[in-house]
């Protein structure tokens, strides 16, 4: 008979053998039935890098500013973009996930906080896809890679915990507020220009810096492009903004995730 840390060990493993077939799974849905299926998921963020890089760095009328900015506008463009993609991919994606597996979830024993989470691997996967074009390209550009580029590692479990508790409650409200999903797409264009992606955080005016400073995705974007780009190390103070707001929304996540959690088949059924 298991013991049971045997027991914990096993279930664990499930889970995680199952969360993988799910991430893969929903990688591939996106473009089932395609020519070139799977490898959309590379050609996308390709496309979507070189296509920015293409049209602003080749443009000399843009320029990012600041007397510290390395790079033109489209290299410092594409570095706050790529943590911000995935934000609002899995967010976005995991909002209708119970929506969309609702035959899963009512007729299979599957933990539901696997479903949105699938959605976080999946964008993650796209990601450091995204972070390795993107070093090819700045290199062939003059920026080398530095050790610093290596501090992603250490952005990249605040930026997926922000992410996965935002994709957690998204999806837990849809399916008692059907209108949840739609708003948080709706929402996320606002988001985008309250963070610093398109452009450079001095630039924003005093009255409105505030909006901007409480956005906990502020610092994580400008973090990424400090390290990518800039060459210097982050404030690790700011960084401490995002973290706090993602361990309360987790906190909060897993309070709704308990509460509805037994209803879930049934609201989705």
């Amino acid at each position: 008979m298991p013991t049971p840390e045997a027991a914990v060990q096993q279930s664990m493993g499930q889970r995680l053998r199952l969360l993988a077939h799910l991430s893969w799974w929903d990688m591939v849905a996106q473009y089932f039935g395609s020519w070139i299926g799977l490898l959309w998921n590379f050609v996308m963020p390709a496309t979507v890098i070189v296509v920015y890089l293409a049209v602003f760095e080749l443009s000399p009328g843009f320029r990012f500013g600041g007397h510290e900015t390395v790079g033109g506008y489209g290299v410092n463009l594409v570095a706050g973009l790529i943590p911000w993609l995935l934000f609002q991919e899995a967010v976005s994606r995991a909002a209708g996930v119970y929506i969309e597996q609702r035959h899963l979830l009512t007729q299979v024993p599957v933990d539901p906080v696997l479903f949105p989470l699938a959605s976080v691997v999946s964008a993650l996967a796209r990601h450091l896809i995204a972070l390795a074009l993107f070093a090819g390209i700045v290199w062939m550009a003059g920026i080398h890679p530095s050790l610093l580029w290596l501090g992603v590692l250490a952005l990249l479990p605040i930026l997926l915990l922000l992410t996965a508790a935002c994709a957690l409650l998204a999806a837990c409200l849809t399916t008692a507020y059907r209108d949840v999903s739609p708003a948080v797409g709706a929402a996320m264009l606002p988001l985008f220009f309250t963070t610093p992606v398109i452009y450079p955080a001095h630039i924003v005016p005093e009255s409105l810096r505030i909006i901007m400073d409480l956005n906990p995705i502020t610092p994580v974007v400008m973090a990424y492009r400090d390290l990518l780009v800039t060459g210097r190390a982050p404030l690790f103070l700011d960084l401490g903004w995002s973290l706090g707001v993602g361990l309360v929304l987790l906190g909060l996540a897993v309070i709704v995730m308990r509460h509805m959690g037994p209803q879930l088949a049934e609201r989705v059924g």
